[in-house]
């Protein structure tokens, strides 16, 4: 059976650990030629060794999407290095518990804006510039559920996530006639190493659990699943739509 990403080759940003990582793993395990960019450059490494271990092509890219001239060079490595541009991941982001909205700081607000929404939005930029010289492509950005049904947890992590499905939505409309699918996939409550920092404690992540209606969090590798469906020519008549992959969270909580 062939491999479904076979001839590909693919950004991966946040690819240092969590969701980004598993995602270049099995990108590259599927037969792509992967980019794993992250400004965390031990964690990429990491990553990149495993792919090597496993027997997948792939490169570094140390980046920080939220600045242009470094994203401009990630793009332009990926094309130099391997030709071409077919599949940009944007799972890069931060997420800082905030405290409510009369006192939250300005500082916060802007980090999560600069990299989370920002970062994306010169992603797709540079990524679509490639993807144009080159036929077409497939852009995935990963928002949250928090960007659809507001959580007290960090007011700009969720307007950030808003953003990104909003952002999804005009880029497709702007680009899909020109061959390029951009799609959104908003994840719920994931067991990340991001995740456990923002729940701060063992028992308030022990809570979150007891109250997901499938009494669990979902793993990296399934969010990855949803990602490399819509990367994939599997999807080939996809594109503006937002995958929400939370176990049914959000719909559980409309009753």
């Amino acid at each position: 059976m062939p491999k479904r990403l076979e001839g590909k080759v693919a950004i991966v940003t946040g690819a240092a650990s969590g969701i980004g990582r598993t995602t270049a793993l099995r990108f590259a395990h599927e037969g792509a030629k992967v980019v794993a960019a992250d400004r965390n450059r031990p964690g990429a490494e990491q990553t990149l060794a495993a792919i090597s271990a496993a027997g997948g092509e792939a490169m570094l890219a140390q980046v920080d999407t939220s600045k242009a001239d470094q994203v401009e060079a990630m793009v332009e490595t990926a094309v130099t290095n391997y030709g071409q541009l077919d599949i940009l991941i944007n799972a890069a982001a931060i997420l800082i518990v905030t405290p409510p909205i009369a006192e939250h700081s300005e500082r916060d607000w802007d980090m999560m804006m600069s990299v989370n929404l920002k970062g994306v939005f010169l992603c797709c930029k540079y990524g679509i510039r490639a993807m144009l010289n080159s036929g077409g492509g497939s852009i995935v950005n990963i928002a949250s559920g928090s960007g659809i049904q507001g959580t007290g947890q960090s007011t700009a992590y969720g307007v950030t996530k808003a953003g990104v499905i909003h952002l999804t939505t005009m880029a497709s409309e702007q680009y899909t006639p020109h061959g390029i699918r951009v799609n959104t996939v908003s994840p719920g409550p994931v067991d990340t190493p991001q995740f456990r920092g923002s729940a701060q404690s063992n028992a308030q992540f022990e809570k979150t659990r007891r109250n997901h209606p499938m009494g669990r969090l979902g793993q990296p590798e399934e969010i990855t699943n949803a990602l490399l469906f819509l990367a994939s020519d599997e999807a080939s008549y996809v594109s503006g739509e937002n995958l929400i992959v939370d176990g049914g969270q959000i719909a559980g909580a409309q009753y």
